[in-house]
């Protein structure tokens, strides 16, 4: 806080000559004394402020657990993307080069100036979470967000936007009336997130993204990025099943929802990394029957076993709930208890069913591992530790070896 000091000059001689004999060593005292407990405040301030850094710092960390007992800060991978092809769409869709704008979105940006750390302690800040909507996956995320907040000693106010992008805007400008330290930030949909993150850089408040990638314009804004590695756990899911499959056989995809970061890595990741290393697996067909009605993915799985027979081995799902009960149950009704099936995440109903020998496999996408990844990046930049502009959550094959290992299901 600025002190304005104001001299009141009267125009009487005699006043000021009575000060200059009778006021003037009080006056100066005062002055002196002001002085002094300025420099004092100062001192005790930067004192304290050394001191929450230091206890801040200090935190234990590191040996927080999640409800199963496992590590609650996951190992993460930092992205390092190849050179940029001069024509991707040239390239045939099975180069996984042809998807490079879409795995490494945030390559070819150009980050703008970012807020400086106040580097003086995680302890004490306040960050608002903004939530995309509701979901049982996303239950256990903000659950984690709350835990690794009070591991830090910060404060967090969370809010949701139903996945309604409209309530989110509001949320957004909500959020910057109250000036929180630090954003993070889940996207309902990547069209408005541009605008979002614009609206909260212009504001000067630090933004950390999680979870949904922005639209590719969005990453100027951003201090940082975390989340699944999306395109990798595709890749490694789609290993394990080529190695099971023989690397051979026709395949059939099941996609995410289209139009989402999600519906090209948990697609394409699969089909590019099959060309590369089992030539001889062919893709049947690739269907979007959504992620809310079992019996929508069931009648196309159905579909797909009446018109290729013997010829379909494998089928990649895109989620592990929705998507692999209607998968599972339409083999079960046909009797092809032979078809491969693998599935993107970790939710109970996934494990269960890797548990029974239904699934082939799931992958390692924890939510709680997902909701405090980004707390931790919040807490080390408070502390004046850099941080990375892209962190990804290391990816894990999920089968009947290792199951046990991620039980209890966080979701």
């Amino acid at each position: 806080m600025k002190r304005r000091w104001i001299s009141i000059i009267t125009a009487s001689v005699l006043a000021v000559s009575m000060l200059a004999g009778c006021g003037g060593q009080q006056t100066a005292d005062t002055a002196e004394n002001a002085a002094e407990e300025s420099a004092g405040e100062v001192s005790e301030t930067e004192e304290s402020g050394e001191d929450n850094l230091t206890k801040s710092k200090a935190i234990d960390w590191q040996s927080a657990t999640d409800n199963a007992g496992n590590p609650l800060f996951i190992d993460t991978l930092i992205p390092e993307a190849p050179e940029r092809p001069e024509d991707p769409d040239a390239l045939p869709e099975t180069d996984e080069l042809h998807w490079y704008d879409f795995e490494y979105p945030y390559a070819q940006v150009e980050k703008l100036e970012q807020p400086e750390s106040p580097a003086d302690g995680c302890i004490g800040k306040k960050i608002i979470l903004l939530s995309n909507g509701d979901h049982p996956y996303h239950t256990a995320y903000v659950e984690a967000t709350q835990q690794a907040c009070e591991i830090f000693g910060m404060e967090v106010e969370v809010m949701s936007a139903n996945w309604d992008a409209n309530i989110q805007t509001q949320q957004v400008d909500q959020a910057i009336n109250e000036h929180p330290d630090l954003i993070i930030y889940k996207p309902v949909d990547q069209e408005t997130s541009v605008t979002h993150l614009r609206k909260m850089y212009d504001a000067g408040i630090p933004v950390i993204g999680s979870n949904v990638m922005p639209s590719n314009e969005g990453f100027q804004y951003l201090l940082s990025f975390c989340g699944p590695a999306d395109w990798d756990q595709s890749k490694l899911m789609a290993e394990y099943m080529a190695e099971q499959a023989g690397y051979e056989g026709g395949y059939c995809v099941i996609t995410h929802n289209p139009g989402g970061s999600a519906y090209y890595a948990r697609a394409y990741g699969v089909i590019t990394k099959l060309a590369e290393i089992a030539p001889d697996m062919v893709c049947l067909d690739i269907q979007s029957p959504g992620t809310d009605s079992a019996e929508n993915v069931k009648q196309v799985v159905s579909d797909w076993i009446t018109k290729y027979g013997d010829e379909l081995k494998v089928i990649f799902t895109s989620e592990t709930t929705v998507q692999a009960t209607g998968s599972i149950e339409a083999c079960e009704a046909a009797g092809r208890s032979d078809i491969l099936i693998g599935g993107i995440d970790n939710s109970e109903i996934a494990l269960n069913y890797i548990q029974e020998g239904k699934l082939t496999c799931g992958t390692n996408q924890p939510p709680m591992q997902d909701g405090a990844l980004p707390v931790l990046l919040a807490a080390k930049w408070f502390n004046g530790e850099e941080i990375d502009d892209y962190v990804f959550m290391a990816p894990a094959v999920i089968n009947a070896d290792n199951v046990e290992d991620y039980l209890p299901a966080q979701w």
